[in-house]
């Protein structure tokens, strides 16, 4: 009997050897990897980046396996995040999230390796964009009822599964493809959590193949097997009690049957099927490993509809199993903490390859055709390695790869002149054209700069208003036809140098031919308008006001012509005009046009109280040479479209006569102007292409934007190309992006110009004289209301006090001027009384100097008073 005990002892600790030795199985790769695992759970992921790639990469030949790949490169440098420390080993979150917004990949990091990570990426998928954003995993009252599971391992981690070189198609498609489905009604998360670990975890595997080939012990060997081994050993024992109890000779010692080792020279015989397993395993211990959770998880209305949802998301992942080889199944509930917080449980970990997570995680290809896939609508460009950032007009911040470095256009001083070459900004409306300019003007105005904008909206110059600084107020001019109460006076012919009259008409014709349109313009309107208006500025004091009055009123052009000297004019008048006159058909063809557009416009009080002013209240020179602030408001909704329009433009030609009059001042002295030019189309004539190639030389810097490329002529779009420095590209539409897409190629294409996002555009900047290959930037924010110097008031008050005069005294002047009777007779007498007057002037002096001449013989002072 007591040899029966003695038995059964032995079979009892048989069962607890082999079942201590199915534990060690299971858990042998851990104890190798890890000591003191649950330390390794203390450094949490912090740091949430959003990554987007482009789905259609121009160019490139597109290959199925591209993305994958790339995949498995980035996991396998991640693997050099390996720490000598196990108990301080960091985990990283791989992320794909979906709601009715579409399908988003993260991934989650501890900070400190956010920089390595990043770098990882971009060295793999060149074209992404990474961006820190929120953490995007919170309750939300819409999906209260959460279900969530892990996914593990069917059989031992040395036994792989299906990995994207097994499948005709990206196996990302079914994955998002479920993932997009199930967030049309909740929201959808899969989660990878993956730290690199050790050599060592592959010996089991290792062994595994080698009994295989020996032939001791069959392919498929699992955990079955090893509870079977036991088995069997047990009912070995078992059996041999009956012998021993009824054997009666010598002591019987139980023999066990063990199966015979084949010897080392004799390997198993395979089937191609053991020996495409036992490859497969061998390819799985030759790759870098990573412990891995999968968590799966579902943000539902109602708990029927997440489970539902789950179980259709877990249904995804069986397209990695196969039945001799590696699946995952569902194992243990996950709670919300652990999603939100991605815990990383070494109990629900299991072992996957470099390859196997690129099956599972990687960034979306063109070949992924879910509808719903946040892709990155436009690549960005890397900016060049002068890239100014000091002493410059900050224009935005640097976008590649999410690096954001303020630059901008180097300020004018000896050595550079890159302002001054002009800067050119195209886009939507509602793209953030204004929002640049309005930043590079403020930062003008704190510089001291000479400054000019013409706003045909009058939005930017309200926003200049409330930032100007403090120290500028007293430099500030607003001229606001609008502003009726308080008119400023700006008479367009005052032309101090009779030797630039021609160039003065030949810029104020242009603006004429340009809103008269094609249609009523004709060579016989255009020498007429010319000759009127050279023969106002042969007279000093007409204004524009005289320009339909010298050919309606016959007395009032006898009285001007008679002050005239130039003998061309005279003669154009006294024959050329009264034979067009006595022709009725062409007196209505040539008069009629300048009498419809010209006298529409200067009967508008506002337009006829500005231009009808003898003398201007406002000096140009002085604006430009002393850096003062020009703030032209030309809101079309208060003077109105076609007055705007033709008021701007004949702004800018009188900026540029202006500007042409620093011909004989030395370059050095010559003041840098800034000019904004809001909509600029608008206002500009034929001549602006001269405007563009001639202002560098006098320091006139101009800044254009406009929104589309139709609104100007094709010569002037050339124009433009031709001599501006800097070229910013906002979001464009199809047409618009054809035509500036050799601007930006091959940097850029057609596509992203068309798919840039509000405030972010491309550039090709000015730098040392040289334009910059494209970069992308995005633009910054205008200042907060708490930044602004609200002086816009007292702003508004000096301007009015110094440069406007009373409504009354100027409406008395001009209706005086209408009214009164101009002749002949009138303009004989003003002669001679200037005669008279000058004769007088000229004796007195005469007298004046010689009595000076007598004092300064005797020696003595000449009295005053």
């Amino acid at each position: 009997m007591n040899e029966i005990l003695k038995l059964i002892t032995i079979a009892i600790g048989v069962l607890a050897v082999s079942i201590y030795l199915a534990y060690r199985e299971l858990t042998s790769h851990k104890k190798k990897s890890f000591q003191n695992a649950d330390l390794a759970l203390v450094v949490s992921p912090d740091t949430v980046l959003v990554i987007k790639v482009p789905k259609v990469i121009e160019g490139e030949h597109f290959e199925l396996l591209a993305a994958p790949v790339a995949a498995e490169q980035m996991f396998s440098a991640l693997h050099g995040l390996l720490k000598f420390t196990p108990g301080i080993q960091e985990h990283i979150t791989f992320e794909i999230a979906a709601d009715s917004e579409g399908v988003v990949f993260y991934c989650t990091l501890p900070h400190q390796l956010q920089s390595y990570v990043e770098s990882q990426i971009y060295a793999q998928y060149p074209n992404a964009q990474i961006t820190v954003t929120a953490d995007y995993i919170k309750t939300d009252d819409k999906f209260p009822c959460f279900a969530s599971i892990y996914l593990k391992h069917v059989k031992e981690n040395y036994f792989p599964i299906r990995t994207f070189r097994d499948f005709e198609v990206d196996p990302l498609s079914a994955l998002t493809s479920s993932i997009e489905e199930v967030s049309q009604k909740s929201k959808a998360f899969v989660q990878v959590l993956v730290r690199p670990i050790a050599d060592g975890w592959q010996s089991t595997g290792y062994q595994y193949v080698e009994m295989v080939k020996m032939g001791t012990q069959s392919a498929g060997w699992g955990l079955k097997d090893i509870f079977k081994s036991f088995g069997e050993e047990i009912m070995a024992v078992l059996g041999n009690i009956p012998k021993r109890v009824f054997y009666t000779g010598e002591a019987y010692i139980p023999q066990r049957q063990l199966p015979a080792r084949p010897e080392p020279e004799r390997a198993a015989v395979l089937s191609e099927g053991q020996k495409g397993e036992l490859e497969s395993i061998e390819l799985k211990l030759s790759k870098m490993g990573f412990e891995t959770i999968i968590r799966i998880a579902v943000a539902s209305p109602d708990e029927a509809t997440a489970n539902t949802h789950l179980k259709s998301l877990t249904a995804s992942f069986k397209q990695y199993g196969t039945s001799n080889l590696n699946s995952f199944t569902a194992s243990g509930i996950s709670s919300f903490d652990d999603l939100s917080s991605r815990k990383f449980s070494t109990s629900d970990s299991f072992i996957l390859s470099t390859d196997e997570l690129a099956s599972i995680f990687h960034l979306p290809s063109a070949s992924v055709e879910t509808p719903s896939i946040s892709w990155s609508l436009a690549k960005r460009g890397e900016p060049p390695i002068n890239l100014p950032t000091e002493n410059c007009t900050y224009i935005g911040r640097t976008t590649f790869r999410d690096r954001q470095v303020k630059f901008g256009i180097k300020n004018d001083d000896v050595k550079s002149e890159d302002r001054c070459r002009h800067t050119y900004l195209v886009g939507k409306t509602g793209t953030g054209k204004s929002t640049i300019f309005e930043n590079m003007i403020i930062q003008d105005m704190k510089n001291g700069n000479g400054v000019g904008v013409m706003d045909p909206h009058g939005e930017l110059v309200e926003h200049i208003l409330r930032n100007v600084p403090d120290n500028r107020i007293n430099d500030v001019i607003v001229l606001d036809p609008s502003d009726a109460q308080y008119p400023v006076g700006l008479n367009l012919l005052e032309c101090s140098n009779p030797a630039q009259k021609n160039l003065m008409a030949s810029g104020l014709l242009s603006v004429f031919k340009k809103h008269f349109g094609q249609i009523s313009w004709g060579p016989r309107l255009e020498y007429l308008l010319n000759n009127a208006i050279l023969t106002l500025l042969e007279v000093p004091g007409t204004t524009m006001l005289g320009l339909t009055r010298v050919l309606a009123d016959d007395n009032y052009r006898k009285y001007i012509t008679h002050r005239i000297n130039d003998p061309v004019i005279i003669d154009f008048w006294e024959k050329e005009f009264k034979a067009m006159k006595g022709n009725q058909s062409l007196s209505s063809e040539a008069l009629s046009p300048i009498q419809n557009k010209v006298g529409r416009f200067l009967s508008s009080s506002t337009i006829r109280n500005l231009l009808g002013q003898r003398t201007s209240t406002i000096d140009l020179t002085d604006i430009m040479d002393n850096k003062k602030i020009l703030l032209v408001n030309l809101a079309k909704g208060r003077i109105g479209e076609d007055n705007s329009n033709l008021l701007g433009s004949l702004l800018v030609a009188r900026l540029f006569f202006t500007v042409m009059q620093r011909v004989d001042v030395p370059w050095e002295n010559r003041t840098p102007f800034y000019l904004y030019v809001d909509e600029f189309q608008n206002f500009a004539s034929e001549s602006f292409a001269g405007i563009l190639s001639e202002a560098r030389k006098y320091r006139l810097a101009l800044h254009l934007t406009h929104q589309y490329t139709a609104q100007i002529p094709e010569e002037m779009q050339m124009a433009i190309f031709g001599n501006v420095g800097s070229i910013i590209a906002l979001t464009l539409g199809a047409q618009d992006a054809k035509i500036l897409e050799p601007e930006f190629a091959p940097v850029f294409t057609e596509n992203d110009l068309i798919n840039l996002e509000a405030h972010h555009f491309y550039i090709k900047l000015i730098i040392d004289g040289m334009t910059s290959a494209p970069f992308s930037g995005v633009s910054i924010p205008p200042p907060t209301k708490e930044e602004w110097t609200n002086n816009t008031e007292k702003i508004l008050n000096l301007s009015r006090q110094k440069y406007s005069r009373p409504l009354a005294d100027v409406e008395d002047r001009i209706r005086k001027w209408v009214e009164r009777p101009f002749d002949l007779g009138m303009a004989i007498a003003e002669e001679q009384r200037g005669k008279t007057e000058t004769k007088i002037e000229q004796d007195t002096e005469s007298i004046d100097n010689k009595i000076e001449g007598e004092y300064k013989i005797r020696g003595g002072t000449t009295p005053t008073g």
